[in-house]
């Protein structure tokens, strides 16, 4: 009788141990693939701006903010027109193509949509939208379409765009309404 039991439980044993065979293992091995064909990316193909360029700077004109190294194209203008903040990328890209310019920063995040004339990203915001304040609020980043990403310093003058912006919003409302 005990040797009835020995044999049933080896069977069981044996029975378990084909059902966890190799195609369990199979099924997480990791796949491997041959890259012997994999070619860099040619040195003439460069990433459009840099990140943090080193002599980058805010430039306030009139009503405009403007980023960039002297001498350079800016990467990126912010301006108040008509109570809104026009924000321009200067990426080039398809004519008519539309993205979402994302500004990240410590205190929000702000997506803007914007088409591209095949030159730059360009778009707009009423200047009395709370999500500027990811721009206002210290340090932040912007991506957009083939533009990569661009890290920009906390500026004073970015605050004092987007607040006279809102003054003159404000102020035209009332004359509107007047």
């Amino acid at each position: 009788m005990r040797a009835d039991r020995l044999w049933a439980a080896a069977i069981a044993a044996l029975a378990l141990a084909s059902c966890s065979g190799d195609e369990d293992k199979a099924a997480t091995a990791p796949i491997r693939l041959q890259l012997t064909d994999a070619r860099p990316a040619p040195d003439e193909i460069s990433m459009p701006g840099k990140i943090d360029p080193p002599d980058g700077r805010w430039i306030r004109t009139g009503e405009s903010a403007v980023y960039g190294e002297p001498g350079m194209p800016a990467l990126l203008k912010l301006s108040c027109e008509n109570g809104s903040v026009r924000a321009i990328r200067n990426v080039p890209s398809d004519d008519g193509a539309k993205a979402m310019l994302s500004f990240v920063g410590y205190r929000g995040i702000l997506r803007l949509p914007v088409s591209n004339d095949g030159d730059k990203w360009a778009g707009a915001l009423a200047s009395d939208d709370p999500h500027w304040i990811a721009l206002t609020g210290g340090p932040f980043y912007s991506t957009v379409a083939g533009g990569g990403k661009v890290i920009f310093p906390a500026s004073s003058t970015l605050g004092e765009l987007v607040d006279g912006c809102k003054t003159r919003l404000a102020k035209g409302t009332e004359r509107d309404s007047a």
